[in-house]
């Protein structure tokens, strides 16, 4: 499985706007992330929803990120298909259009845990009117027993790396 492989590569991410790491504990994890979308809102959310552009193909089970699809609606899928296989990596909860997109599911080593994971996209006007202030919180709760602190770090990385890709499209 490719998901996680250069974990420690990926950790580095040369957009300082990101945050991270907000809360880790055994049974928690919490992350922040804010960067900076070329467009206003609207422009900004295709952006978003488009995960197939953004988002790395060394962290897909595929290992092609054109694999990826979103469908933008309440119960629609966060999903990855190729010939052979497919994995749902989340379920959109909320998608308001320029404005916010919800989504649960354990990306990862998570989505094999007993875990709850939500992620949630909040795009609003930067004081340039030209750019759209995007700030993502992720948030995975466990069991102790989880050892979720001991992840943190590695998704944290991931997931900046994926958003540093997603702030450099114009």
């Amino acid at each position: 499985m490719r998901i996680w492989l250069g974990v420690a590569l990926g950790m580095v991410c040369s957009n300082s706007a990101l945050a991270g790491v907000q809360t880790a504990s055994a049974s928690q994890i919490a992350l922040a992330f804010d960067v900076e979308l070329a467009g206003p809102p609207s422009d900004a959310w295709k952006h978003v929803v488009d995960i197939a552009v953004w988002w790395s193909s060394e962290h897909t089970y595929s290992g092609q990120a054109r694999n990826l699809s979103l469908d933008v609606r309440p119960g629609g899928c966060w999903c990855e298909s190729w010939a052979g296989g497919g994995v749902e990596h989340a379920r959109v909860l909320m998608a308001i259009p320029g404005k916010a997109l919800r989504v649960e599911g354990g990306f990862g080593p998570l989505q094999g845990m007993s875990v709850k994971a939500t992620m949630t996209f909040t795009l609003k006007p930067a004081a340039d009117p030209s750019k759209t202030q995007l700030h993502v919180v992720y948030l995975v709760n466990g069991a102790a027993e989880s050892k979720l602190d001991g992840l943190a770090a590695p998704v944290d990385g991931v997931l900046a790396t994926q958003f540093g890709r997603l702030a450099a499209l114009k």
